[in-house]
């Protein structure tokens, strides 16, 4: 089972917890700083049943960053300072 799962620019860059949705519901999983964007996680036995029985198979999380398209005055001053640190 594959699902893309969006977090923040914040998020990717400094790392935190997000919920990601599985057939049993929402699970909790961490995101490490410096995240990639299009990063690929392996949930085991998270996915689909088996169809004859015996278990279930892999969740794959692909994290799709998103990027602000609009951004306020102060969040650009604080990406061009970011920029240059």
């Amino acid at each position: 089972m594959f699902v893309d799962h969006e977090i923040p620019f914040t998020l990717a860059a400094l790392g935190g917890n997000t919920e990601v949705p599985t057939p049993d519901g929402e699970i909790k999983i961490k995101i490490r700083p410096g995240t990639q964007p299009m990063t690929m996680l392996r949930l085991r036995g998270q996915g689909v049943p088996y169809v004859r029985g015996g278990g279930r198979g892999d969740e794959y999380i692909r994290l799709v960053v998103k990027i602000p398209q609009n951004l306020s005055r102060e969040q650009r001053k604080c990406l061009e300072e970011f920029e240059k640190a």
